[in-house]
């Protein structure tokens, strides 16, 4: 009587697990294209230069193959966990360096780089909430800790090679090599 009491409590468990999954998964998505429309109405394709829109569509892509599958029951492959996890890392990234660097760098602020138009969904909203579900609800075994920066390194690899052509520039202070001395 007591084993099925708990398998019946391990499986309601699991069951709300995957609806709470699925209801944050989807209020990300639609965060997520709320935020785009934003940002393309704003500045276009070029919106696409900054880390911080290029890290959400990692988000957005991640939600959506995260409730296929889902809603398949299917498990997960080991290459999506990756790739959740490098876009999870990726937003935590953007709200950590709009906090902690560009707000303080910037003449844009500290509330309008989290509230102001698509900021709110991009630097505030989804990279909070995939973080709550990642952590409270996905819960991952064995990810390895260096792979959730590889798609950090390749968009600074490309950045700064993007600066140095002088194909573009910055978008964000720290990339513009032509403007920041070698040595002090």
């Amino acid at each position: 009587m007591i084993t099925r009491i708990k398998a019946n409590d391990k499986m309601r468990d699991i069951v709300l697990s995957k609806n709470i999954n699925i209801i944050i998964n989807l209020i990300i998505v639609i965060l997520e294209i709320i935020g785009f429309i934003l940002v393309f109405s704003e500045l276009g394709i070029t919106s696409l230069e900054y880390y911080t829109e290029d890290s959400n569509l990692l988000l957005l892509i991640s939600s959506i193959i995260l409730l296929i599958y889902l809603s398949k029951n299917g498990e997960l492959p080991s290459w999506f966990k990756s790739f959740r996890f490098v876009a999870v890392v990726s937003t935590t990234l953007t709200l950590i360096i709009v906090v902690t660097v560009l707000s303080w760098t910037t003449d844009l602020g500290l509330y309008r780089l989290l509230f102001n138009g698509s900021m709110l969904y991009h630097h505030t909203l989804c990279p909070i909430l995939a973080i709550l579900s990642f952590i409270f609800v996905e819960k991952y075994d064995n990810l390895n800790a260096i792979r959730g920066l590889y798609f950090t390194i390749i968009y600074a690899i490309v950045m700064i090679a993007l600066n140095v052509l002088k194909i573009v520039e910055g978008p964000y202070p720290f990339l513009l090599v032509y403007k920041q001395p070698v040595l002090h």
